[in-house]
């Protein structure tokens, strides 16, 4: 989903490389029911192990021979064919990345039970005029709800990502494919390309580059994954769900950012909502290939003209509000109007942004009792979307455990007062 420049380069380079066909890839193997139930059952995992991957290392990662340098380092590309329950990963990282992620692992995600949600569960795949295979669900959502958590097929290095050759990035990127038990393979061959190919390596990286979301490990270090079941959400710019990456489980998790209702198509944003209609539909026609058919795009010019006035004024406010000097012109009502604004976009994955910021204002007056408030709505919502560790979060936190201790106490006052002890 993120990044689909480099798959726009000329097909001819991929061509070189020496490769099977698609349907030798495709091996014969029961397709996994993947929304009958969530406990993937995939075909034995010694049948999908690769010829190539003689180089055992601890923990069950194979290390395989597509390895390409950049400066003084080597990225490789490494599979766990018995990751959660047998589901598989790949990576292409580092040698010294590898162990880190190896560690980080061992107790907590491989053999355990990560990548499932309920037994039952709430959407289904069906193919949606325009836009292909989407979720729909299947029951009502609440507000909140886990909709999936999942663990991605692939991972690949940020530095490898942004740095490695198309056909450097290809090549470890079709042998992380092939490395996968079979289950997953043909998961991952499935997404949408958004465009014809003409090999098995093509594919492979069409699809990354379409499917790929950023994720950001435990200790700082960049990586783009792709979760094939989270892939299948289609794109909406007012999205009825969100998602955070857990780094401590692999795991991506999508929750509902309001109530869903049966029948309803499950959405994500794939880029940053709160633009104008227009900046909206040039990001998705240059990065992923289509133009954006969703509701609030396709509303009435009068109803779109309003919207971007209120993004305009939600852009304002932000330079506002987030002036923490002498001479700035934010202020709690100006908070207030933020969360308003949000409201009215029905930017419901995002609103948390705008109750941060009334948290500050108010305790930066002096008024707790509504800064508690906006706190708590803020992590509320925030912590499904971003994560319990996000920096925003950490900071709300902070402020509810003791507002008058906290760094923007009275801080908008011209005559700042000592915390109270």
């Amino acid at each position: 989903m993120i990044f689909r420049q480099k798959a726009m380069l000329l097909s001819w380079l991929l061509t070189v490389i020496s490769c099977s066909s698609l349907s030798e890839a495709l091996l014969l193997c029961p397709l996994f029911p993947y929304f009958d139930s969530h406990e993937h059952a995939v075909c034995p995992i010694g049948a999908s192990v690769p010829s190539w991957a003689s180089n055992s290392l601890d923990s069950g990662w194979l290390k395989g021979d597509a390895c390409h340098k950049l400066g003084s380092d080597q990225f490789c590309t490494f599979t766990h064919p018995g990751f959660n329950r047998g589901l598989g990963v790949s990576f292409v990282t580092r040698d010294a990345i590898l162990k880190d992620v190896s560690s980080m692992l061992a107790s907590e995600v491989v053999n355990a039970e990560n990548g499932s949600i309920a037994a039952v569960p709430s959407y289904e795949a069906k193919q949606i005029p325009g836009k292909g295979v989407g979720l729909i669900a299947n029951r009502n959502i609440t507000q909140g709800e886990l909709i999936m958590a999942r663990t991605p097929a692939v991972v690949v290095d940020g530095t490898a990502f942004n740095n490695l050759s198309t056909i450097h990035l290809t090549q470890a990127l079709a042998q992380a494919i092939k490395s996968l038990p079979q289950g997953h393979q043909k998961e991952y061959l499935r997404l949408s390309t958004h465009d014809d190919v003409a090999t098995f390596e093509e594919r492979v990286y069409k699809i990354f580059a379409t499917n790929n979301f950023r994720t950001k490990f435990t200790n700082g270090n960049d990586f783009h994954s792709t979760f094939t079941e989270v892939s299948r959400l289609n794109h909406d710019c007012r999205p009825n769900s969100g998602y955070h990456f857990d780094a401590s489980t692999l795991s991506q998790n999508v929750y509902a950012a309001r109530d869903i209702r049966t029948g309803e198509e499950l959405s994500i944003a794939y880029y940053d909502p709160l633009q104008a209609r227009a900046a909206r539909r040039h990001q998705l026609q240059s990065h992923w290939g289509f133009q954006c058919t969703c509701k609030h795009c396709t509303a009435d010019p009068e109803l779109v003209a309003k919207s971007d006035q209120r993004i305009e004024q939600i852009h304002a406010l932000w330079r506002d509000l987030d002036d923490y000097s002498p001479a700035s012109a934010g202020s709690a009502e100006k908070a207030e109007l933020l969360v308003q604004l949000y409201q009215l976009e029905g930017v419901e994955t995002r609103i948390h942004e705008a109750y941060y910021r009334a948290a500050i204002e108010w305790n930066g007056v002096g008024n707790s009792v509504l800064a508690l408030e906006a706190a708590q709505r803020c992590l509320d919502r925030g912590e499904l979307m971003r994560g319990p560790d996000a920096p925003f979060a950490r900071n709300m936190r902070e402020l509810i455990q003791n507002p008058q201790k906290h760094w923007s106490w009275n801080f908008r006052l011209p005559n700042k007062r000592e915390p109270v002890s």
